[in-house]
This record gives C-alpha cells, sequence and structure tokens, in this order.
C-alpha cells in the first residue's frame, strides 16, 4: 500500500475525501478557492495588498490519549513535517502519548502609581470591594461564563518601585482570551481608579506569562524502535538522554534545542489560527538559568525504553478570532476532529515533543543535515525553475553532489537538462 507521503498532493486530498476527514467545500477550499479570500483578509488587518501563503501538510502516525490523528502543521521550512511524522510513527508503537492539562487561566495586570507605596492599601480595597469587582467583569463580558470562563481570583501584588498592582486570573472558556481579559481588565481598572484616591491609573492588561495554562505529554520508545545501520537502540537512546542532558547545562546548546521544538509547535500553532507570538513570548517566558528547556528525557531499562516528557505554558483557543475567521483555520480544526481549548493543548505539546526526539535522534545518529538537505534539494530545484516532472532529475543529480549543492549549480543543471533534450 502506497504510504501517506508517498502520494501526490491529489491523491492525498482524494484518500482524505475517501476518509471523510473533509468534505467537499474544504476540498473546493484546498484546490480551487483561494485559501484566504480578500474580502476577509482586507477586514483582518490595515494596509492589505496580498496574502502571504506557506504550505499546509499533515503530520502522519500521532496516537494521543489513544487518539489517531494526522497533524496539520503550516510552515515553510523543510523537513518539519517529515521529522515530526517520523517521531510521532516511533512513539506510536509503545501505545503513543498521554497528556495531561492544566488551565486555570490567564493573568490581567491592573497597575497604579502614586502614594501610598503599600499593598495594604490596595489589599483592603479588594476586600471590601471583590464582589463589586466581580459584578463588573462579569457585566464586561456576560457571555464568558455561560461558555465556562470568568474572573477566577482577584489579588493584590507587592509594590516595587512605586507600582502598585491588582491581578485578576480570568479564565477564558475554550478562548485563546486576549481580547476577552483586555476587555474585563478595561473595566474593572476603571471602576477601582474612580474610587482609589492617591493612585494613578498606569496601564491594564494581560500577561503573556501563563503558568496556569500548562500542557504535558509523555511518550516512550521501545529500544527496537531507535536503531540506525550504525547504532542498536538502546545506544541511540543513551546519546538522546545525553543530548537532552547537554541542553540543560549548555545555553548556546539549550537555544537550539528549544528551536527544535517549537519548529513542531509553531507550525501547528500557526495552522489553527492561533497566536505565534503569544505562544512563544509564554514559553520564552517559562525559562530561566534553572530550567533552561520543556523537555526532559531518560531511560527505563526496566521496560527497555526511552521516556519523554514536555511541560510548557500553551495558552490557546479553539474558537474565536483567527480560528473563526480564516478558512484554513478552521479546517485545521476539523481535521483534528474539532478539539476544545484543552485537547489543543495536548496535541501541540505532543508535536513538540516528537520534533524534539527527531532532532535529537538525528543529531545523535548521522547529522542533523542528511534529513535535511533531502527536502532542501527540491527547494534549490524549485528556486531553479524546475517543473514538476523535471525535479527528481535535478534533485538526483543535487544529491550526488551534495557539498556543491547550491541554487546556481541547481540553475545550472536544469539547463544543461533541459539542453540535452532539444
Amino acid at each position: 500500500m502506497t504510504k501517506f507521503y508517498e502520494l501526490s498532493t491529489a491523491n492525498r486530498l482524494a484518500q482524505l475525501r475517501a476518509e471523510d476527514s473533509i468534505d467537499d467545500d474544504d476540498l473546493r477550499v484546498l484546490t480551487d478557492e483561494p485559501a484566504l479570500p480578500t474580502a476577509v483578509a482586507a477586514n483582518m488587518v490595515e494596509n492589505q495588498i496580498g496574502n502571504f501563503p506557506v504550505p499546509l501538510g499533515l503530520a502522519d502516525h500521532f496516537v494521543i490519549d489513544g487518539e489517531a490523528l494526522r497533524v496539520p502543521m503550516a510552515v515553510e521550512e523543510p523537513s518539519v513535517i517529515a521529522a515530526a511524522s517520523n517521531a510521532a510513527q516511533r512513539i506510536a508503537r509503545a501505545g503513543g502519548f498521554r497528556t495531561s492539562i492544566r488551565r486555570d487561566g490567564i493573568i490581567a495586570q491592573i497597575v497604579f502609581t502614586g502614594i501610598p507605596a503599600s499593598p495594604e492599601v490596595l489589599q483592603m480595597f479588594v476586600r471590601e470591594h471583590e464582589a463589586e469587582i466581580r459584578k463588573v467583569a462579569h457585566n464586561a463580558h456576560p457571555s464568558l461564563q455561560t461558555h465556562g470562563g470568568g474572573l477566577r481570583k482577584v489579588s493584590v501584588s507587592a509594590s516595587a518601585e512605586g507600582f502598585e498592582e491588582i491581578d485578576l486570573l480570568i479564565d477564558p472558556g475554550d478562548a485563546m482570551g486576549a481580547n476577552v481579559v483586555n476587555t474585563i481588565a478595561e473595566a474593572v481598572a476603571k471602576y477601582c481608579a474612580e474610587r482609589l484616591d492617591g493612585l494613578d491609573l498606569l496601564m491594564a492588561i494581560l500577561s503573556n506569562k501563563t503558568e496556569n495554562q500548562r500542557a504535558r505529554s509523555e511518550a516512550r520508545i521501545d529500544f527496537g524502535n531507535l536503531p540506525t545501520r550504525d547504532m542498536d537502540g538502546e545506544e541511540v537512546a543513551h546519546h538522546i538522554v545525553a543530548a537532552a542532558r547537554f541542553a540543560e547545562v549548555s545555553p548556546l546548546r539549550a537555544a537550539t534545542h528549544n528551536k527544535g521544538i517549537m519548529n513542531g509547535i509553531n507550525a501547528v500553532v500557526l495552522a489553527t489560527g492561533n497566536d505565534t507570538r503569544n505562544i512563544s513570548a509564554a514559553a520564552y517566558a517559562d525559562l530561566n538559568e534553572q530550567r533552561k528547556t520543556w523537555t526532559k528525557w531518560s531511560i527505563d531499562e526496566e521496560r527497555r525504553q526511552l521516556v519523554g516528557h514536555i511541560d510548557i505554558p500553551l495558552p490557546l483557543g479553539s474558537v474565536g478570532g483567527a480560528m473563526s475567521t480564516l478558512p484554513m483555520a478552521k479546517l485545521s480544526l476539523k481535521l483534528l476532529h474539532n478539539p476544545d481549548a484543552s485537547r489543543l493543548m495536548g496535541i501541540v505539546a505532543s508535536v513538540g515533543l516528537a520534533s524534539n526526539l527527531s532532532a535529537m535522534r538525528a543529531l545523535v545518529t548521522r547529522g542533523i543535515q542528511e534529513g535535511h538537505m533531502n527536502l532542501q534539494f527540491k527547494s534549490l530545484a524549485m528556486s531553479a525553475g524546475a517543473k514538476p516532472d523535471e525535479l527528481e532529475q535535478v534533485v538526483a543529480a543535487l544529491r550526488a553532489d551534495s557539498s556543491n549543492a547550491s541554487l546556481e549549480t541547481a540553475t545550472s543543471l536544469l539547463n544543461q537538462m533541459r539542453n540535452t533534450l532539444k
């Protein structure tokens, strides 16, 4: 049976249609219709002049909490989807990913300046007015409570350098929550400012530091699913653990280790219409001198398995904003079986863990460039102007002399090939 990645784009779409993963309307979005109609794009950003598409692909072989999925990923970098699929297949053979989610809410900061520089004033104010604050928050966005969200906690932060702060913990339901949280924060800030003599309102804004919105995923890989031609699976597993440990002690390595994780995460975040900048800000705000990466790898000697964990803030949403506006985002969520926000967090964390595994296995075995360059050769051939029926011949020639692979070489090879056929 032909594997999914070996099919042409048209045949992949035909298979998805035959499986009822997509319907005829989805098929038109993926083929005949523009991915983002001008009428939609022109109302999403200012001064719109066109669209900037990136490839949308499906990472195969994911089994997450017992559910088999093909995960949509929007990414321009060669090998990201293939790498995630490869790792997911190894993990699926041992049962797949197991996830757990914490989704308690997002913090909004209401910041004041002025006298007195003491948190006791605000603490007393919050104690005396908390019922009214909760009412203001509810009235600012009444529909939020009907969707399972709302203001969860009101607290006061210790003063620092003349700043006074009231913090609101707001559950955004299944939305990513930026607009909801900021709307509530501004309403509560106005109410407080009108009643706090001697304090001047400076700002009211959500924080992208979201340790309350965390996703964890665990993966196990049997040693027998890790070997290469030159290394047995147990040796590969121990090398991966060592590579992960090196990322914990080397800031230089940690930066690249984490980039490999975000390769997968941001591709799914983008495909589902979520905010890649928000996710990056939240994830990197979680790191410090003691915690340099989001993943841990270890060996289970008794079960002869490599074990990976990821624990990362992922303030994602599954409704609202671009998710409800962009046709491709809606389709991506449909392909994921329309998950709620918590489920989507687990999926995205699992893709990040798979991307991490694939990158480290390549690094400690054949090196990172071999698999990457196979797809890079295609990019070079296309940049040189190769047509679909010319691609394989140009790619084969580039692969045969990989040390000299470049756009100039690809162009020269293509011209030689065409001249030979005249």
